[in-house]
């Protein structure tokens, strides 16, 4: 979080549309919107800006006194943790259900805090139903807003109020000119291989909540870090998996979440339990995250429980082996538990940055591309000869190249592979995937 935004948090009992909320405030579908109880468990962070300044809102999970999925404790601690940051908090309530036991014990919790609460009764979208709104007075509050997250009623009043709330202290300052580069980086994998710890180690804090119940995280959690006097911001998505196990429409949500998360990053560390070793499903989100443009970093975690059975190098020969189409990526060893290797993923991750965002100059890219053919030519393809002129860099992140030919719609795959294999000899680009674009001189 820069110092210009300001953070506001939502809370309230599961259900009554914090979710949706959020999702109108930042304007866009970020998280994961269900009518069953409970489906926001994590802190999820949106950025939005308004009258020039910039604000953080937070969708914390409901305020249950449930204990029966083990979540609860757990939640209410990310919620604590998320008023002590706050610089508001926006107390939500539903106008549907009317005011029930649960809100009275969030507002006397509230009364607690020293920070300004905003009182929002939701899904209020008619007049008939602000009407029935009264019994909410007993709560004590010097104002109510009554708004509709669904169809954006109301919302506006109250986020001008909350800005005019909000002392900044930096608004007299200049925006900076130069900003630092934010690398955004992703944490993917099957459910349950250690994301959030690994993602917990990284922030140094429990932002996320970690459990040994699979598929804790549904959302995609942003949170920023500064390593190295680098900006990162770190993406702890949901656990990925097959579609043919996707039996909840929240699950479903979820892997859509982690490919949205891939899309957004520009390195991605694609996380494998070491005890069971990558297998089809790893192989298949390395696919998706190379066919993305995305650097990749493969990360064995939990590796203390596998160390004495295996050495580095031959855990990476598997690896490689396995996932032959991410033999160019990194792997990194790591265990979140002891707290072992985590400074190492992002060492890793930048220097896979570094190599992403890699510009050859032309003259020296084409000397190479001259030693390549030179090596190996092409055959002759349908009884014709085909060349390569010329060769130029058309863009980073990924590196793309632009080949000119002959004819470039007979050059082979396999001699596109051994050009990609000679540029990584060349010039490394390690962890990066490489594009190749044939086109007719």
């Amino acid at each position: 979080m820069t110092k210009k935004e300001r953070l506001i948090s939502i809370v309230g009992r599961p259900n009554v549309g914090k979710s949706t909320f959020f999702n109108r405030v930042i304007g866009y579908r970020k998280a994961i919107t269900e009518d069953t109880p409970g489906v926001t468990r994590d802190r999820n962070y949106g950025t939005f800006d308004m009258g020039g300044r910039n604000y953080l809102l937070v969708d914390t999970g409901g305020f249950s006194s449930s204990e029966e999925d083990g979540f609860s404790k757990l939640i209410m601690k990310q919620i604590e943790m998320s008023l002590e940051e706050s610089d508001a908090v926006i107390f939500l309530l539903d106008g549907k259900e009317g005011l029930m036991p649960a809100d009275r014990d969030i507002a006397l919790a509230l009364r607690k805090i020293h920070k300004p609460v905003f009182y929002a009764i939701n899904k209020v979208d008619s007049k008939k139903r602000e009407d029935a709104l009264v019994d909410f007075f007993e709560l004590g509050a010097d104002k109510f807003y009554s708004v509709s997250a669904a169809h954006g009623l109301g919302i506006g009043d109250l986020l001008d109020d909350i800005s005019t709330a909000i002392k900044d202290e930096e608004e007299g300052e200049a925006e900076a000119t130069e900003r630092t580069k934010i690398t955004r980086i992703a944490l993917v994998g099957k459910p349950n291989t250690g994301k959030s710890s690994v993602a917990n180690c990284m922030l140094g804090s429990e932002r996320m909540i970690v459990s040994d119940i699979p598929g804790t995280t549904r959302d995609s959690i942003d949170s920023g870090i500064i390593f190295e006097g680098r900006q990162l911001m770190l993406v702890d998505t949901a656990g990925l998996r097959r579609k043919g196990k996707i039996y909840e429409k929240v699950e479903e949500y979820s892997v859509s979440s982690a490919v949205r998360s891939i899309e957004r990053a520009d390195v991605v560390n694609l996380i494998i339990d070491a005890a069971e070793g990558p297998g089809h499903q790893e192989g298949s989100i390395a696919h998706l995250i190379i066919s993305r443009g995305k650097g990749l970093c493969i990360v064995i975690n939990k590796w203390d429980l596998v160390e004495g059975q295996f050495t580095p190098e031959k855990y990476r020969e598997m690896i490689y082996e396995r996932i032959p189409h991410a033999s160019f990526a990194p792997v990194v060893f790591s265990s979140a538990k002891l707290g072992t290797g985590i400074e190492d993923i992002l060492k890793m991750d930048l220097a896979v940055y570094e190599q992403l965002t890699t510009r050859i100059p032309t003259a020296q890219l084409n000397s190479a591309f001259a030693d390549f053919i030179a090596r190996h030519g092409i055959s002759y393809q349908k009884g014709r000869q085909v060349k390569i002129f010329y060769a130029s860099q058309a863009k980073a992140l990924p590196p793309t190249f632009v080949l000119f030919s002959n004819h470039p719609r007979l050059v082979p795959d396999d001699y596109r592979r051994y050009l990609e294999n000679s540029l990584r000899g060349y010039f490394g680009f390690m962890g990066a995937p490489i594009r190749l674009v044939l086109k007719r001189k």
